[in-house]
């Protein structure tokens, strides 16, 4: 690769390496090493041009140069984190009387609260107004009489903001980095009584008039004849609102490898283009070119901003910002380094939405479309042309998910068999909805063409979403449990680069390096398969009106719980799946009722009592208070306390003398504050999940 042809490629890496350095391992302050660093680095690629026209000596400028921009992502991203601003309520432990929030997004309703997000900008002391800055997490209740109020909107909170608090179970989602990384570290649930509007408004005019068009143009879909299932995907697919879709639909563009299609994304913006590329056509076919190109840049960023600005559509509507006005100035340019440059604005404005999903998956794929499609498509030749157009498109398919399995394996755990198959049936009747919906919203105000346009994008999204259902019903659609490692997932690119670059450019001594990378990763798999078969582990899960109590031994593992979580998918799949997964076993455990008994070879449990081959553990309730009677002299490893018991906490130390008791988070927060007080006054070992997490051991 002649790397002089792309710049922003060049100048992308240092700055994202800083961005990934900065925020994984610092959080906070050392902004002086970035700006010491970047005016050392500056200083020498100065001096350098200027006293050293060397041409062997040019690697000092272009190590400079990195330096630069190093220090630059450093800087940029130090300055993003809250402690970096004086006012930020991160920083400030003290309660005030009232809190003032402006309402940054419309509320959205939930089954059991309505969601929305605020900035929070001054607190009154009681005395004065006192500025403090803080984005948050807003619920409020469903039962509430009051008016909510809307994006822009002010309301006066008399209660305090929370932290958001860090997972409670081991690889579970961490939500709280995940706020974090979008600015947010605050969250506050309120009642009726604890807020009030204000007559007062602090709105963006853009914002505001995105927010109001889509919600007229949701209405519309209602009107006109877009219901039900077919309403939720036209919003998620056409206006990017997709509070509306169906969990089961979700599912099943998941597990068709066509979610792409589903969420607004590059492939929306870029048939939005086309459309209005050749509607304006006809207006402008000899003459206006400026004008037209002008006028396509606001239509594509103005429906960005109409469905939300994911990572992905803004990295499509920067590069065809800068294809537009290339052609404009008929000025070629590289891909490569479009989708650098698109990258490094994005990131300019933002690092930290490296961290998000969305936009590493999205620049990874048109990466993969851009480098590998070509290569793949070239694999096979077909003579006619329907065969020839469908293996050109499985090409696209294929290139996309090369260069995005790896991070899909790494957070998701799962691979969708027939993608192929979904691809090549849903993105080509995805075009097709997308353009008929395009029209319908814009004839959404002609009565009698609203209604036709209504119906056909109506029944187009049912035909696409019975394709998807039928994938979903394919045996083995969806492989889980698939989970890998980072570092393997990085192993996985060297390997795909080395190949692209043994085929396409014949570079040969690249076989070695293609070797030891492939030997590396067969190694990480082996070692990781002989840690998971000799594991043995017990987990306490923090599971909210739940108890699990999970043994583990090398790949056969119990999950001894109440009969409600085997129905509570959600539950299950947020808390302990992913850990399930990480430790290399299915996730389909052996379920053993609180109240059953069960033997085998690894596992014994009697009433409360469960033995394994290391530990006792006894798991009282209000079940054994009624059930079991306690005798003295009996001693275990392991004391499980749930929900409200009426047996003594003296008494049971006293009869089951445990090494530690554990409260799991069923157990009222009165009750476990008296049980740890006690605890503490015997200096008997005891440990509160609601407060700790769950509670894990290895042995």
């Amino acid at each position: 690769m002649e790397l002089h042809k792309y710049p922003f490629v060049r100048l992308l890496f240092p700055y994202m390496i800083a961005i990934w350095l900065y925020d994984s391992f610092l959080h906070q302050g050392y902004l002086l090493l970035g700006f010491g660093l970047g005016f050392i680095a500056l200083l020498t690629a100065l001096l350098g041009f200027i006293f050293n026209r060397s041409y062997k000596l040019r690697w000092i400028f272009g190590l400079s140069f990195s330096l630069v921009f190093f220090a630059l992502g450093w800087i940029n991203t130090g300055l993003r984190q809250p402690s970096a601003n004086k006012n930020h309520l991160v920083l400030d432990t003290a309660k005030y009387v009232f809190y003032y929030v402006r309402i940054t997004e419309p509320p959205v309703e939930r089954e059991k609260s309505i969601k929305t997000t605020g900035e929070l900008w001054a607190v009154f002391d009681g005395k004065h107004l006192v500025e403090r800055r803080a984005k948050l997490m807003v619920y409020f209740a469903v039962d509430t009489n009051q008016t909510l109020p809307q994006y822009g909107q002010v309301i006066r909170l008399s209660k305090p903001p929370m932290l958001v608090e860090g997972p409670k179970n081991p690889h579970q989602f961490d939500y709280r980095n995940y706020l974090r990384r979008n600015g947010i570290c605050h969250q506050i649930y309120l009642k009726s009584d604890e807020w009030c509007l204000i007559p007062l408004k602090r709105i963006n005019p853009f914002y505001s008039m995105a927010f109001s068009l889509r919600n007229i143009l949701l209405q519309k879909l209602q009107l006109y004849h877009v219901e039900g299932d077919a309403y939720g995907v036209a919003a998620a697919i056409l206006l990017g609102y997709d509070e509306e879709l169906p969990a089961y639909l979700r599912q099943g563009y998941t597990a068709a490898g066509a979610m792409h299609v589903l969420c607004v994304s590059g492939l929306h913006v870029g048939i939005v283009f086309m459309f209005f590329n050749v509607l304006l056509e006809f207006f402008f076919r000899k003459r206006g070119k400026a004008f037209k190109t002008m006028i396509l840049l606001v239509l594509i960023w103005f429906y960005s901003l109409l469905t939300g600005l994911a990572p992905s559509v803004q990295r499509s509507a920067l590069m065809l910002t800068f294809v537009l006005v290339a052609s404009l100035f008929k000025r070629k340019g590289y891909v490569l380094n479009s989708i650098a440059a698109s990258a490094f604005f994005i990131l300019l404005f933002d690092p930290l939405v490296l961290f998000n999903i969305g936009f590493q998956l999205s620049y990874l794929a048109v990466i993969g479309i851009v480098l590998l499609q070509k290569p793949i498509y070239g694999l096979m030749f077909f003579r006619r042309k329907i065969p020839d157009k469908i293996w050109e498109l499985s090409s696209v398919a294929l290139a996309a998910q090369l260069t995005t399995t790896p991070l899909v394996l790494h957070y998701f755990s799962q691979f969708p068999v027939y993608f192929l198959l979904g691809n090549l049936l849903l993105v080509p009747l995805s075009f097709v909805v997308i353009v008929s919906g395009m029209a319908f919203l814009l004839l959404s105000f002609v009565p009698y063409l609203a209604d036709f346009a209504g119906w056909v994008t109506s029944a187009l999204i049912w035909m696409m979403n019975q394709v998807v259902l039928q994938i979903e019903q394919l045996p083995g659609s969806v492989l889980k449990g698939l989970f890998i490692p980072w570092w393997e997932s990085v192993l996985v690119f060297v390997i795909v680069a080395c190949l692209y670059l043994i085929l396409t450019r014949r570079k040969k001594p690249l076989a070695i390096a293609l070797l030891t990378t492939m030997a590396l990763l067969f190694s990480s798999f082996a070692w990781r398969s002989y840690q998971h078969n000799r594991q043995s582990a017990t987990f306490v899960y923090n599971l909210n009106k739940h108890t699990a109590i999970h043994f583990v031994e090398g790949k056969t593992h119990y999950l001894v719980a109440d009969s409600a979580l085997k129905e509570d998918a959600f539950q299950f799949g947020f808390h302990l799946e992913k850990n399930m997964t990480v430790r290399g076993l299915n996730l389909k455990p052996v379920w053993i009722n609180l109240d059953d008994a069960f033997q085998d070879e690894n596992l014994i449990k009697a009433g409360p009592l469960m033995r394994t081959a290391s530990h006792t553990l006894v798991h009282w309730d209000k079940n054994a208070d009624n059930k079991y009677r306690l005798d003295k002299g009996q001693k275990v490893d392991y004391l499980v306390v749930s929900g409200r018991i009426k047996t003594n906490m003296a008494t049971l130390i006293e009869c089951l003398q445990p090494s530690v008791i554990i409260l799991d988070a069923s157990v009222p927060a009165w009750q476990a504050k008296q049980w740890m007080t006690h605890c503490l006054e015997v200096g008997q070992e005891i440990y509160n999940i609601r407060d700790q997490g769950a509670f894990t051991t290895e042995n």
